[in-house]
This record gives structure tokens, sequence and C-alpha cells, in this order.
């Protein structure tokens, strides 16, 4: 009998991958810097002290045990910032909470090595007391400029992937789109509804809070259903799927309303502070784009196709017929069941700059 898999969900597959990655990057980075400083450094230490320890074999377990405790501690540091209230904390103090969380689990990780060689009486207790005795500040400060850029390489490298989303900054770094090539994608237009009579309300500042809250509570959403920021654009986002991930348990559809959702789940906060409930509608379209890398001072990813500014028209069009979400024909024909969800054909309509009307349809949940 073949034994059930356990399907992780996206959110939770991103979160377990970004951890086994800075759990191999810090790992191998604490082995190449014994491999490769520790004959620079053998003059300041003192004599068989740490030849003994070295001789037994445990430094390799040492850095071992200390690599996967602190790439663990990293991974859940910035699991914990990225999740709570820090996250919308200035950058500055961001970065200085990290810091000493950082700092806090470098010292912890060593504990958990001390622990491990006590339990398991692995080196003498007079020979770790004696490599205590010998660290002299050339070591430590050698240790602490090393691990301080590895720390800001790997959140460097992760703060990449995250702005140019999941799986993007791979293709970047291979070269993928060095040249234009053509992909089959779903693209949705989100946007605020009576963005501009809400800015004239609240003003520009309190907007800009309010379209803060917005994407923060859309955050964790594009990563669940597997969707990809192409840009934001004032109050509006685009987001981007290949067509089969964005089909695949109807991801485009299901993102929008559980974003409703989740906005009405947090309709007493936004109405305490913004005295209003915001409300999205969206435009989608699918098809074959190209997709090419672009800019040399700041280099991004860009798209090109008639889909963006079908979509885009389409959620221009959604005040005028009463939906909150409106696809193409293309998009129609490729849904294969829609449970929870109706659909009604809204007509054909000359959308600017096609030749031929696209026949319009609208979405809707069913409760």
């Amino acid at each position: 009998m073949e034994r059930p898999r356990i399907k992780l969900k996206p959110k939770t597959k991103n979160v377990l991958q970004e951890m086994l990655f800075i759990i191999v990057g810090i790992t191998s980075m604490m082995f190449l810097y014994y491999f490769f400083t520790w004959w620079g450094l053998k003059p300041y230490l003192g004599e068989h002290v740490y030849d003994a320890y070295f001789d037994t074999g445990y430094a390799m377990l040492e850095i071992l045990i200390q690599g996967v405790t602190f790439g663990i501690m990293f991974g859940l540091i910035n699991l914990l910032v990225d999740n709570t209230g820090l996250s919308k904390k200035s950058f500055g103090s961001i970065i200085l909470i990290k810091s000493l969380l950082y700092t806090a689990a470098v010292f912890l990780s060593q504990l958990v090595v001390y622990g491990v060689y006590h339990v398991f009486s692995l080196v003498p207790v007079e020979l770790l007391k004696d490599m205590q005795d010998e660290l002299s500040l050339s070591i430590m400060i050698s240790m602490g400029v090393y691990f301080i850029c590895v720390i800001l390489l790997i959140n460097l490298i992760l703060q990449i992937n995250r702005k140019f989303g999941y799986g993007e900054f791979v293709s970047m770094i291979t070269g993928k789109y060095h040249k234009p090539r053509k992909e089959r994608r779903i693209f949705m237009f989100l946007d605020m509804k009576d963005s501009t009579g809400n800015a004239e309300r609240l003003g520009h500042y309190n907007y800009s809070r309010l379209i803060q809250s917005c994407i923060h509570d859309l955050t964790d959403l594009i990563i669940r259903y597997k969707a990809q920021v192409y840009q934001y654009v004032g109050d509006e986002v685009v987001l981007t799927w290949p067509t089969k991930k964005g089909m695949q348990d109807l991801n485009f559809i299901n993102l929008y309303y559980a974003f409703e959702q989740r906005l009405d789940d947090k309709r007493d906060y936004y109405e305490k502070q913004y005295h209003f409930l915001p409300e999205f509608k969206a435009g989608v379209d699918e098809g074959i784009i190209t997709v090419t890398e672009v800019g040399d001072i700041k280099r991004e990813i860009a798209y090109h196709g008639e889909v963006l500014h079908t979509a885009a028209r389409l959620e221009k069009m959604c005040n005028r017929l009463g939906k909150k979400v409106l696809i193409t024909q293309k998009i129609n024909v490729n849904l294969q069941a829609v449970n929870g969800y109706g659909k009604e054909l809204m007509g054909e309509f000359q959308l600017r700059g096609k030749e031929h009307k696209e026949k319009v349809y609208g979405i809707y949940r069913i409760d």
C-alpha cells in the first residue's frame, strides 16, 4: 500500500527551504573559515593546546553543531522579525534588533557545543579551559569580522531573493532572462476601489500607511498561493503566475478571495485606523508574454505583451460592470472547475488596442 505523501503549504515550504539554505550556508562558511584561515592563525595560538584539540577530530563536530544550531536560530530570528510587528519598524531599528539577536545566537550556539561535549564527555574539561585561556584578541577579532561578513552576505542573498521574488534571483544569476524569452503566464492587476477618493479623505501620509497595511496583509497570501509580485504601482499590485501554477487549485482566484477575507477579518483594525474597510478589484488575463532582464543601474525582470494591457483594462472595468474580478475568455476556457465560485458572461467588449471584441466574465464567490 502506497503511503500518503505529506503536502506542505507553500509558505511552510518556502520557510523550510530558506531555513535549509541558511543552515547549509552558515555551516559551509564555518568550515571554510577553518580550512582557509586556520594555518594563518596558528602563530597567535599557544603551542600544543589547540593542536591537541584538533588532533581529536572534534573540531569538525564543533563546527557542524554550531553551524546547524546557529543556522536554525538565524532562520528563526528572521522569521520572528518578518512575521511580527517588528517588520513595521524602521530599517535601522530592524538592523539593530537583528544584530543583537544574532549576537545572542552566536553565544547560545557555542553553549550548545559545550553542552554536547559535557553531556557526552567528548573532550576533557581541562582541555576546553586551556583553549579558552589561549584565545587571543587577534583570533576573536578575526572570527568576529568573518562572521559579520557571513551574516551580511546571507541576509543580502535572502533580501535579493525576496526583492525579485522566490526563484527569480536564481534566474537572474544564471542569466535565464539575459536574452528575451517567451513564457505563458497569468497576470492579475489588483487595485483598491475608489483610491482617489480614499487618498483625498485620508491625506497622503495616512493613505500611504493604509497601503502599507494592505500589502502587509497580502504578502503571506502571495506566498501561499504561489504568486510572484511583478510591480507595486501606487495602490496597485501586479501579480503573476506561470499558467500551470496559477490554474492549479485555482490559485489566482483563491488569492483574491483569501485577501478579501483577510481584510474583512481585520475590519475592526481598518475602521479604527482609517474609518473604512478597503476593497479591491482585479482584472486577470493569460497568454504568451516576453520576459527579459532590463536595466544596468537598477536591474529587474520585465514582462511585455498584450496580456498585461488586457488585465489592466479589465481591472478598470470592474467598477463599471459592478464586479470584483473580471477574466478573459482565455482564462475561462482553461478553468477546469470552479467549485465554490460562479461565472457570469458580462458581454463582449472592444478593449482599447484590440482588433476584435473580447468576451469578459465575472467571477464571484458562492457562499
